[in-house]
């Protein structure tokens, strides 16, 4: 048996709407430019509608198509990481089931992983549709990581990608369990290329992004690779003890200088609570502020701790092998049997 040139891994939630076209598109596309065995993985997020029945009996037409099947909806980025960690091909693309990646630019990354060029060909999308403020959100959010990540991220590069199979074993074999993968994709390093391409809008259905699960997103991405949040806490207490202590100052100096003045205001001309009122309250708004942010790498830290499986696997759909070299947070479906 010839071993697998190509796996595709698409994390599929509640997709029934597309998934048929996406089949004809992705078995056309496959066909034409990988002439060598290729397999599909589609990773069901636990959907509430028939997309694990429709793989399913795609599976029974065609044995390329598989699937694993999870208990439950964990999210995307437990999916992707799944998906991986079954994935057997020499190269391993991730494309979502929305039918916004192109199947012509999945070629384009392909051909330059395998041609040698690098090791990560990634999409960065020139332009999306999609609601303003959406676009909007995500544009600002790939932009402060591209700044303040401890390892900046490429701007506007989502999960779409082809990795090589040295790419695929570094990932699968770091250790966190909060695994967001455009985010390890970028700190591994490696030679990586860019391609850009135009996103256009869903062809059937509704994005499972909302503005919760977009801020989520972010919170966990902002936690997991960047230590500026720390940063602006420590900032911030800096700066409401020097505004504190000159606030301070300026009473002491009116106290011992009555004729003391700030702009021409006497600060103890009007003695009174207004004062101690918004400094009580601006202080209280520093340390929640901070307490806060430390409260989120808390999270992070006891999620980590925790060593909860990133999914627990319900059922395998097709010849699947699990990589040894997979990170040990993703259960096996033998829980079910």
């Amino acid at each position: 048996m010839q071993a697998v040139e190509f796996s595709l891994i698409i994390p599929a939630y509640n997709e029934e709407s597309v998934l048929n076209r996406f089949f004809e598109e992705l078995e056309a596309g496959l066909n034409s430019w990988v002439h060598r065995p290729w397999e599909i993985i589609f990773v069901d997020d636990g959907s509430s509608d028939r997309t694990a029945e429709i793989i399913l009996n795609k599976n029974a037409e065609d044995d390329r198509f598989k699937a694993v099947l999870l208990s439950r909806n964990f999210g995307q980025q437990p999916a992707v990481s799944t998906g991986l960690s079954y994935a057997q091909g020499r190269f391993v693309g991730i494309i979502d089931a929305d039918l916004q990646d192109p199947i012509g630019v999945l070629r384009q990354m392909y051909e330059a992983c395998r041609e040698g060029r690098c090791n990560v060909a990634y999409g960065v999308r020139q332009k999306r549709q999609a609601p303003v403020v959406l676009d909007l959100s995500y544009k600002v959010f790939y932009r402060f990581m591209n700044r303040f990540s401890d390892h900046p991220w490429p701007v506007d590069a989502g999960d779409f990608c082809v990795l090589d199979r040295q790419t695929v074993n570094l990932l699968l074999q770091l250790p966190e369990s909060s695994r967001i993968m455009r985010g390890l994709r970028s700190w591994i390093g490696l030679t990586q290329l860019a391609f850009p391409y135009r996103r256009p809008a869903r062809a059937a259905g509704e994005s499972k992004y909302d503005m919760l699960r977009l801020t989520r997103l972010a919170l966990d991405s902002m936690v997991s690779f960047s230590s500026a949040p720390l940063q602006f806490a420590v900032f911030c207490g800096l700066l409401a003890s020097l505004l504190c202590g000159f606030t301070t100052a300026l009473f002491i100096l009116n106290r011992f200088f009555p004729s003391f003045t700030l702009f021409g205001y006497s600060v103890g001309a009007n003695p009174g609570v207004t004062t101690i009122v918004i400094l009580v309250l601006l202080t209280s708004a520093f340390n929640f502020l901070c307490l806060g942010i430390m409260g989120q790498y808390l999270a992070l830290v006891v999620r980590e701790v925790k060593r909860r499986p990133q999914s627990i696997v319900r059922e395998i759909v097709g010849d699947l092998q699990r990589n040894r070299v997979a990170f040990p947070t993703t259960r096996h479906e033998s829980f079910f049997r």
